[in-house]
C-alpha cells in the first residue's frame, strides 16, 4: 500500500526494522519502486519476466517443456517444485555439485522465465529429495535424448573424414552411495566398496557432444549395455570403437544400420574369427568372417535359443598396422594395432590413412574425462541414493556435459577456430558463473541482458587450447609417478597379419 503526501511524494512502506523483512514484503516494496520509476522501469520488468533463463538458452529449443510433459500428471500441477523445475534444480546441482540441495534450489528460483508466483518461498533439501523421486528416471532421461538429437553448430575440425561423420562409441563407470540397495542394483566391483553404475556412450569426435548413452549396471558389461546403442548409428556415419566391443554378431547388427565401422580387434589370430582372402595393394587385407561351431554355441547358450541360425559369412577389410612412439629422453615403445573396417576401397580409403584415423578415438576418452574429473569432481560420487535417482542423476550430468560442449562448439564456430582449440573447464567455470550472472541483483534487483552474447564473447576473447602437440606419458599410476610427460614423435608401419588363408576349393 503507497501512502501519498503533497510536500514528499509517495511513501514506500519499509520491509521491515532491519531493511529485510518477508520474502512478501520485499515484494511489495520492488513493485511500489517501479509504479513510482514510472513506465520505463515497467517495460524493463516485463522484458525481465518473458526472458528465458540461461539454461534454456543453453538447451535446444523448447527441449524442456517436452520433456517435463512426459513426468507423471500429478507433477505436472501448479506447484514451486512441478517437473519443469526439478530438471532445472538437478541441472543446477550437476553444475555445482560441490553445492548441497538447498544452494542449488536458492539459485534455480532466483533465475528469470520460470513463471514461478510472486512470493513463493524457496523449497528446502527435503523437498527437492522428494520431487526427484516423484520425476522418475525418464523425464531426464527424455531431456538428453531431446537435446542430444540436434546437429552439432558447425562441423570443426576432426568432424568429418571423407565426408562421413566421425563418431567413437566406449564406456566408463561411475561411484555411488554405498548402500545395499544400489549395490544389489548396480554391483561392486571385485575389491571394492562402492557400488557403481556403467555409462556407453555414443560421441561426436569433432565436438565430444553425445550423441546417445546407455545406463546400466557394473556388472552389467560394456557390450551388454552398448547394444542399446545400436539406434544411435545411422548412414553418413563412420564410427570407431576399442578392441573390446567387436563380436560378429555386433558387427553384422551395426553395419546393417548403413554405417561404417572402423573397429579396433584383438591382435592374436585364435582370437578372431577372420581368415585372409587377400592382400590388398596397400598391404591391408580382405579377411572373411565365419561363425565357428563354438561361437554358434555360445551365442546359442547366450540367447536361450537352441534354433539361432548360424550367422552368414561376411567379408571386411583388415588394416594391421604398428605405432612406434619416440621421446627425445630415449623412450620408444612400439604398439601392433589391427582394425577391421567396412571401407574395403584400398585407393579411396589408403590404409595409412586408417591407421592415422584410429587415433581419433581418444577423443571419447576425453570426453569421458571432462565428464567424470572437470565436471563432476574427482572422487565425488552421485548423490542419488536409489536406483532410479542414480541413474536420473546419470543422465542429467550427461546432459550438463553436453550444453558445455555444445556452448564450445557453438564459439568455435562464431570465432573460426576448431572445437579442440576451446577448453572445456574455461567454458565450464564462465557457465558457472553466467549462471549466478543471471540472477537478480541483489542492490536494483535487475538480471544482466543478453547473458548467452556475453557469454560466447567471453569464450572467443579466452586463451586458446594448444593442438597439434604430440606427448606420451606413462600408461599407470606407478609408470607416471617416475616418467614425467614427453614430446613424442609417432610413426606408422602398415604390416601383414599372422591369419590363416580363407580356402575357398570345393568342399573345404
Amino acid at each position: 500500500m503507497l501512502v501519498s503526501s503533497s510536500q514528499a511524494g509517495p511513501v514506500i512502506p519499509a520491509a521491515g526494522e532491519d531493511g529485510k523483512g518477508s520474502a512478501e514484503d520485499r515484494l511489495r516494496a520492488d513493485l511500489a519502486r517501479r509504479v513510482v520509476a514510472g513506465p520505463g522501469l515497467w517495460t524493463d520488468w516485463l522484458e525481465d519476466i518473458d526472458r528465458r533463463g540461461l539454461i534454456e538458452e543453453l538447451l535446444a529449443d523448447g527441449v524442456i517443456e517436452e520433456a517435463a510433459a512426459s513426468a507423471p500428471h500429478d507433477h505436472q500441477l501448479d506447484r514451486a517444485l512441478n517437473a519443469k523445475m526439478t530438471v532445472i534444480c538437478l541441472i543446477v546441482g550437476c553444475l555445482f555439485p560441490g553445492e548441497g540441495y538447498d544452494g542449488a534450489l536458492r539459485v534455480a528460483f532466483s533465475l528469470p522465465g520460470l513463471g514461478i508466483k510472486p512470493g513463493t518461498p524457496v523449497p528446502s533439501g527435503p523437498a527437492l529429495s522428494k520431487a526427484r523421486a516423484l520425476s522418475g528416471e525418464h523425464v531426464m532421461k527424455r531431456l538428453f535424448e531431446l537435446d542430444a538429437a540436434r546437429p552439432d553448430p558447425e562441423p570443426g575440425a576432426g568432424s568429418l573424414w571423407h565426408q562421413m561423420e566421425l563418431t567413437a562409441i566406449d564406456g566408463t563407470t561411475a561411484e555411488l552411495f554405498s548402500n545395499d540397495e544400489l549395490a544389489d542394483e548396480f554391483g561392486v566391483p571385485s575389491g571394492g566398496t562402492k557400488p557403481k553404475l556403467r555409462i556407453v556412450a555414443h560421441v561426436r569426435t569433432g565436438t565430444r557432444r553425445w550423441i546417445g548413452a546407455a545406463v546400466g549396471g557394473y556388472l552389467d558389461g560394456e557390450n551388454t549395455v552398448a547394444d542399446e546403442l545400436a539406434g544411435t548409428f545411422r548412414p553418413g556415419m563412420l564410427n570407431l570403437a576399442d578392441r573390446g566391443f567387436f563380436s560378429m554378431s555386433r558387427w553384422i547388427r551395426l553395419s546393417a544400420t548403413g554405417a561404417h565401422l572402423c573397429w579396433r580387434v584383438k591382435n592374436g589370430a585364435a582370437s578372431v574369427p577372420f581368415k585372409t582372402l587377400r592382400v590388398l595393394p596397400d598391404g591391408s587385407e580382405l579377411v572373411r568372417l565365419h561363425e565357428s561351431d563354438g561361437m554358434l554355441s555360445t551365442r546359442r547358450r547366450d540367447a536361450r535359443d537352441k534354433a539361432l541360425p548360424r550367422l552368414p559369412d561376411t567379408t571386411a577389410r583388415l588394416v594391421c598396422f604398428t605405432v612406434t612412439a619416440r621421446t627425445p629422453r630415449g623412450h620408444v615403445k612400439t604398439t601392433a594395432i589391427r582394425v577391421l573396417t567396412t571401407l574395403p576401397d584400398h585407393a579411396a580409403f589408403p590404409a595409412h590413412e586408417i591407421a592415422a584415423l584410429y587415433a581419433e578415438r581418444w577423443q571419447i576418452e576425453i570426453a569421458f574425462l571432462h565428464l567424470k574429473k572437470t565436471l563432476r569432481g574427482n572422487r565425488r560420487v552421485l548423490r542419488g541414493r536409489s536406483p532410479v535417482l542414480a541413474r536420473q542423476e546419470a543422465w542429467a550430468f550427461l546432459l550438463v556435459h553436453n550444453m558445455i560442449t555444445t556452448l564450445a562448439a557453438r564459439a568455435a564456430a562464431l570465432a573460426g577456430a576448431g572445437p579442440d582449440e576451446i577448453s572445456f573447464t574455461a567454458v565450464l567455470s564462465m557457465v558457472r558463473a553466467g549462471i549466478w550472472g543471471d540472477t537478480c541483483c541483489e542492490h536494483c534487483g535487475r538480471r544482466p541482458r543478453n547473458p548467452l552474447g556475453r557469454l560466447l564473447r567471453s569464450i572467443i576473447s579466452s586463451p586458446r587450447n594448444r593442438t597439434g602437440r604430440k606427448r606420451t606419458s606413462g600408461r599407470t599410476a606407478a609408470e607416471r609417478r617416475t616418467r614425467h610427460t614427453e614430446d613424442a614423435t609417432y610413426t606408422i608401419a602398415i604390416t601383414p597379419s599372422n591369419l590363416p588363408t580363407w580356402d575357398e576349393s570345393p568342399g573345404s
